[in-house]
C-alpha cells in the first residue's frame, strides 16, 4: 500500500482506518482506484475502474476541515490562491477537487468558504500511452512541436496522457 498511503496519510485517522481496510479488504482495488470523495453527512465514496464502493460512514465538517488542513500544511491562508482554483496538488502529481461557497469580487473567486467536500484523485504514470500521439505532434522538419489541443471528457487520462508527452519529448 506504499503508493496509495502518500494519499492516506492526509485525513484523520477514523477515515484512514476505514479506508485502509476498505483497500486491504478488496483485492486489486489500490491499483484500480482513482477517486476517493468525502462530502459533509455523506458517505465516503470510493471509485474504480471496475466499480464504485461505499463506505456507510458520514464524514463530518470537522473531518473535511482537518483533511484540508493537514492538505496544506496547517497554514491554509498560504494556499488561498490554489483553492480558488478549486483544486490542490499535492505530492506524486495527485489533485484533490475542492467544493465549497465560492466568495467573489466582481468576476474573480476571491475566497472559498464552507467548504463542504474534498475529491482525491489519484495519479497514475502510464510509461508510452502518447508514443502514438508525440509522432504527430513533432514537426521533425522544422524542429519543432506543433501546438496541440488534449479534449476528453473527466477522468479519461488527459493528464496522465499529458505528462507522458513531457516525458517522451524530454527524451528525444
Amino acid at each position: 500500500m506504499k503508493n496509495i498511503d502518500e494519499i492516506l496519510r492526509y485525513f484523520p485517522s477514523q477515515i484512514y482506518t476505514l479506508l485502509t481496510n476498505t483497500i486491504l479488504q478488496n483485492k486489486g482495488l489500490e491499483e484500480t482506484l482513482e477517486e476517493i470523495r468525502i462530502r459533509v453527512e455523506r458517505p465516503i465514496l470510493l471509485k474504480s475502474r471496475q466499480a464504485d464502493i461505499v463506505i456507510e460512514y458520514k464524514v463530518n465538517i470537522t473531518e473535511i476541515l482537518q483533511t484540508l488542513e493537514k492538505l496544506c500544511d496547517n497554514s491554509i491562508y498560504a494556499y488561498k490562491t490554489q483553492i480558488c482554483e478549486g483544486f490542490l496538488t499535492i505530492k506524486g502529481g495527485h489533485r484533490v477537487g475542492i467544493t465549497g461557497t465560492a466568495v467573489q469580487d466582481g468576476n474573480k473567486i476571491i475566497n472559498l468558504k464552507y467548504i463542504t467536500s474534498l475529491n482525491f484523485r489519484i495519479a497514475r504514470e502510464i510509461i508510452g500511452c502518447s508514443n502514438h500521439l508525440v509522432r504527430e505532434m513533432i514537426d521533425t522538419k522544422n524542429g519543432t512541436i506543433y501546438n496541440t489541443l488534449i479534449v476528453s471528457p473527466p477522468g479519461k487520462g488527459k493528464t496522465t496522457m499529458l505528462r507522458d508527452i513531457i516525458r517522451n519529448i524530454s527524451n528525444r
